[in-house]
């Protein structure tokens, strides 16, 4: 009798290269987190799992603050439910597990904002090599090192909404993990307004069911704590620290930093925030109708990164995706050479860390003069130019087809 040997999986070798890349980027992960003296600091992941830790000994989670810094944990229920595990094992475990999703998420972001013209002029050696580069070239940019070195969550929920809004219209919940974001963390909330303009209909219903989820979930769980959070603690602005601070990089840091509390600020900030969100909507969907994905969800950040109350530094690491969504805009218009000066330009000004150049803390901002609030305010000025190129470059964009533009519900 011949026995046949059924041919080996082809899915085998490739889950054991993730595998590897994996544990390797964890290896180093560990190494830079020793060299760079990472253990010591992390004060976002360490706010993070004290949120776990408070669930776990049944205390009160909007009352805690983190021993020494005196920071309260200010997201919603279901993100302390989230970091129950990281909570659970000892820290340096919990900071190199979470250190390597972050990196593994930058990789995922250049991946996926590359245009697929880009890698098929390389081998996948290459395509490898070029990611891993890209990725540690990444560390440089002031939002993605300052998102490192706080152990904050915004590489991981960006990564997320990207990766899930850009797959196919008719993918299976496509949509429900950019509720899950919002759960765990509001600012994302605008990418609603996004599925609606572009009648997005199915993904908007499944981001709606995500956040849902996320609010039962820490009803079942927590009922106390998110009733608390729902009906109190989202409303109060200044748990998250000083507005006029120059980590704030929003038209509302911007404003205070000018007025501080004068009567004027709030009613600028909101008037300027749905303006501008008017026109990023406009912009975002013109890019999505040419089926520019990347581009429309990068234009979509914008808004939510201008807009919110709070913007710290480390939330721009949409830039990512924003700079290869300008390089691209000017290529088509103008040629390789300025698409090449604009791209070495608007990340090396991330690079230069300019607005750490100023005096800052204990309200210095608030005593800035002309020519020391163009470096405090440089991340709001880079994006502002940006927007201004990608309104410029979105001329003579094709239109797809009708039925690439929306999903039934």
């Amino acid at each position: 009798m011949t026995v046949t040997t059924p041919p080996s999986s082809p899915a085998r070798p490739a889950s054991r290269r993730v595998v590897i890349a994996i544990v390797g980027c964890a290896v180093l992960v560990a190494l830079g987190a020793w060299v760079g003296s990472l253990f010591g600091g992390m004060i976002d992941l360490r706010v993070y799992r004290m949120g776990g830790s408070v669930l776990l000994h049944g205390k009160s989670l909007y009352d805690a603050q983190l021993p020494g810094s005196g920071l309260p944990f200010t997201y919603p229920p279901f993100a302390a439910i989230a970091m129950v595990p990281l909570a659970a094992v000892p820290w340096g475990v919990a900071l190199v597990t979470w250190t390597t999703i972050s990196v593994l998420c930058i990789t995922a972001l250049w991946r996926t904002s590359l245009p697929k013209t880009f890698w098929s002029f390389v081998t996948q050696r290459k395509r490898t090599a070029a990611l891993i580069a890209l990725t540690i070239l990444s560390l440089l940019l002031e939002p993605v090192w300052q998102t490192i070195q706080f152990g904050q969550i915004n590489l991981l929920l960006t990564a997320m909404i990207l990766l899930d809004l850009v797959r196919p219209n008719n993918t299976k919940l496509r949509g429900f993990w950019v509720g899950v974001t919002i759960g765990v963390k509001l600012t994302p909330l605008p990418f609603l307004a996004l599925l609606i303009v572009t009648k997005q209909w199915r993904a908007l219903r499944n981001a709606v069911l995500g956040l849902l989820a996320t609010m039962a979930i820490g009803f079942a769980i927590v009922p106390h704590q998110s009733w608390r959070y729902w009906t109190d603690v989202i409303l109060d602005a200044n748990r998250v620290g000083g507005i006029a601070y120059t980590g704030n990089q929003s038209f509302n840091g911007f404003l205070h930093r000018i007025g501080d509390d004068a009567s004027w600020v709030q009613p600028t900030w909101f008037v300027l925030s749905v303006v501008f969100g008017l026109l990023v909507l406009w912009l975002a969907r013109r890019y999505w109708l040419a089926d520019e994905r990347v581009t429309a969800i990068s234009v979509m950040a914008l808004a939510v990164l201008y807009a919110s109350p709070i913007s710290w530094s480390h939330h721009w690491v949409w830039i990512i995706p924003l700079g290869v969504s300008l390089i691209r805009g000017v290529n088509r218009r103008w040629g390789l050479n300025p698409a090449v000066v604009t791209g070495v330009l608007f990340y090396g000004l991330f690079v230069l860390r300019s607005i750490w150049w100023v005096p800052y803390r204990d309200d210095r901002e608030l005593s800035w003069t002309f020519w020391q609030s163009i470096p405090g305010n440089s991340h709001l000025i880079v994006g502002m130019i940006a927007f201004i190129l990608l309104v410029i470059t979105s001329r003579g964009l094709p239109k797809p087809s009708a039925p690439a533009t929306s999903d039934p519900a």
